[in-house]
């Protein structure tokens, strides 16, 4: 749940400080000496922080300990990231701090880090102001959730052996830039350079690291495979919930209220797509739905077909790979054409009916479709889809179809 997440990102954020603190990460003048050669500590601990993740996560998987498929991968989108990037790092070698750092600077009472992090809340104030004059270029050149694997195709393990050397190679080339230009003189205990063999600490887990690697390039894919194993009577109980599906309804009013807590999910082929879909939904055509299509398990999902059947079959295999929040669009598109875009006014309609037509004809109109009268009225048998156009401001109260407005959904950074 959002709130006990709350709690464990709070005490792994004390961790992560602690460590940070330990390392003399609270100081600019250690962080800035990693760009004269003087003090790589930085790239030492920041390696380590990666491939003991890497490592340790993989072998948890392979374990069974660890589902990777749970993890959160950021989507990349390449253009704006590097420029991002660049701006991060201009910003650490002006001010001697990374966000993280400049935190743990603050908290242990340091001015500058104080100052630093004063500057980092007012940018991040700033820039939301002027966010949607920016908003088209931040999501240009989007790659989806990318990893090396997945990039490169090659086999994560191999990928895990080749970024531990990558590691190592770093810290011998640290270590030899320290001395070069930083007149550090090797410590035996804890060097890789030094000329005695004696295999110290630092060797000592060096060595461990590689035999971990070599571990991963034989040992396979740490992601579960194809093979699932469903329970039965959970899917059965949500089935006879109704806790498996939404009204088209529902998710009209979620599209006009502005909602952005769901992701709305079109499995039909491109082509079908590209000629009518519903606004803000995404293609992943059936044979596309895989757990590296781009979508989190955590997330809420809201799939759709055009009558409903692949909508079902999706929700079921979706279940099956442990997505805890899926649901389908009760009659799918079909029942979108019947009930959002060209609504049916009742023969001999009572007040409330009436009241609710009302209701359904505002939305209509706000998806590009049309009210029908009890005849067929101003649309024909088969009404033209609407084009795909941004739709207009929301009507007056922003809760057509009298839906009750939904809590605010709470989002990190």
């Amino acid at each position: 749940g959002d709130e006990f997440s709350l709690i464990v990102a709070f005490v792994i954020g004390i961790g992560f400080g602690f460590f940070l603190e330990r390392a003399g990460f609270g100081s600019a003048r250690k962080l800035a000496a990693q760009f004269y050669f003087t003090d790589l500590s930085v790239l030492k601990v920041m390696f380590t922080a990666i491939i003991t993740a890497m490592g340790g996560l993989y072998a948890l998987s392979r374990l069974g300990l660890v589902d990777l498929s749970l993890v959160y991968l950021t989507p990349t989108f390449l253009v704006p990231q590097i420029a991002g990037g660049l701006i991060l790092g201009f910003g650490f070698v002006i001010g001697g701090y990374c966000p993280g750092t400049s935190c743990v600077a603050a908290a242990t009472g340091r001015i500058d880090g104080m100052v630093y992090l004063g500057g980092m809340v007012a940018g991040l104030l700033g820039f939301a102001e002027v966010y949607p004059f920016f908003a088209k270029w931040l999501h240009a050149t989007p790659m989806g959730t990318i990893t090396l694997p997945k990039l490169t195709s090659l086999p994560y393990g191999v990928l895990v052996f080749g970024v531990i050397l990558m590691a190592l190679g770093a810290f011998l080339a640290a270590e030899w830039a320290e001395q070069r230009f930083g007149g550090k003189k090797a410590d035996p205990a804890q060097s890789l350079l030094g000329r005695s063999l004696k295999l110290n600490p630092v060797r000592g887990l060096a060595l461990a690291l590689v035999v971990l690697g070599l571990g991963a390039a034989v040992g396979g894919d740490p992601y579960r495979d194809s093979q699932v194993t469903i329970n039965t009577r959970e899917l059965a109980r949500l089935v006879g919930q109704k806790a498996d599906h939404v009204t088209a309804v529902e998710v009209a009013n979620w599209i006009i209220q502005g909602r952005t807590d769901f992701t709305l999910v079109d499995l039909r082929e491109t082509q079908e797509f590209n000629s009518y879909h519903i606004p803000s939904a995404r293609n992943i055509p059936l044979t596309d739905l895989r757990p590296d299509a781009g979508m989190s398990p955590t997330e809420k999902i809201v799939l759709y077909s055009e009558g409903g059947i692949h909508a079902a079959q999706a929700w079921l295999l979706l279940k099956a790979r442990g997505f805890q929040a899926v649901y389908s669009i009760l009659g799918g598109l079909d029942e979108w054409k019947e009930t959002v875009l060209f609504p049916k006014k009742p023969a001999k309609p009572t007040p409330e009916e009436q009241l609710a037509f009302e209701k359904s004809a505002q939305m209509a109109k706000y998806f590009g479709g049309s009210a029908r009268d009890a005849s067929g009225g101003e649309a024909a048998t088969s009404p033209a889809l609407p084009q795909l156009t941004p739709p207009p401001a929301p009507p007056a109260g922003g809760n057509a179809g009298g839906a009750a407005k939904p809590k605010k959904t709470k989002e990190g950074c």
